[in-house]
């Protein structure tokens, strides 16, 4: 009632002005109080408690940063070791490129530590809104993801990297000198981790489509052959290569997790059928 009140005195405030936001924001609050309406605090109290939690994560965030810099060196140290043997020596054309590096290490890595506490911050805003079994569920695929994203992390450091490093430099033999800078280096690096990340996401992204009950098990067999076609031409855009063994370094995981994120989806659609 207070956020349907509330939504009517902001929209009359500028209709011209608030002709997109105002609905959106409406639309929010309205949503809001439906889903903690069993709950005793009011929409102000619950927007309140959402800028907490944010504040609070992006205390850790900084403070994951800060400590990453600290040890900023050990960790460029990490991200180097898939390129010994590879690159003998890197450069830097511009004053300030190590320190931005090593800055923007800093950032990543500081994301990457915080991430556990922010999904905890989140789960524990939304936890009120679902029930107990529901809550087991969101936690599980959390948990999951989070998971498969490390696991693709290092499937990218100890595999992707360094054959994409060792075919990029070789290509080149004989016609130019590899001059590679730091900051150059870091930044293909970590866009091949992130890369890996997300790829491993498959399964996930499939399993919640099953639970929501916008595709099944059915649909992603019956479609598979266009689900490789659709995973060769990802593996062309991700991979930095051009070539066939490089682009089957990311095909070939992909493929896999597809049938991965096809058996997760039939064991969700069995369990929602025994119930």
């Amino acid at each position: 009632m207070r956020a349907s009140l509330l939504f009517i005195i902001i929209s009359r405030t500028n209709p011209i002005k608030n002709h997109f936001s105002i609905p959106i924001i409406g639309g929010i609050l309205l949503m809001m109080n439906d889903i903690y309406g069993a709950n005793k605090m009011t929409i102000i109290e619950h927007l309140e408690e959402l800028r907490r939690r944010i504040i609070i994560s992006l205390i850790f965030f900084a403070a994951a940063a800060v400590f990453s810099f600290v040890f900023v060196d050990k960790i460029s140290d990490i991200l180097r070791l898939p390129a010994s043997g590879i690159i003998e020596n890197f450069i830097f054309v511009t004053p300030t490129e190590v320190f931005a590096a090593y800055l923007r290490i800093s950032i990543l890595s500081g994301f990457v530590i915080s991430l556990p506490f922010v999904l905890y911050q989140l789960g524990a805003f939304l936890g009120p809104a679902i029930s107990s079994d529901k809550r087991n569920s969101v936690f599980m695929w959390l948990v999951i993801s989070f998971l498969l994203s490390i696991i693709g992390i290092m499937f990218s450091y100890f595999l992707a990297l360094p054959f994409a490093l060792k075919f990029l430099v070789n290509f080149a033999g004989g016609v130019a000198v590899p001059m590679i800078s730091i900051g150059r280096y870091f930044s293909f690096a970590g866009a091949l981790l992130l890369v890996g990340a997300g790829v491993f996401q498959i399964p996930v992204i499939m399993g919640l489509l099953s639970s929501v009950g916008i595709l099944n098990s059915h649909f992603f067999r019956k479609n598979r052959k266009y689900a490789i076609v659709v995973i060769s031409i990802i593996s062309a855009i991700i991979t930095p290569t051009q070539d066939v063994f490089n682009m089957l370094i990311f095909a070939l995981p992909m493929w896999a997790l597809y049938e991965v994120g096809i058996l997760i989806s039939w064991i969700i659609e069995k369990r929602r059928a025994g119930r």
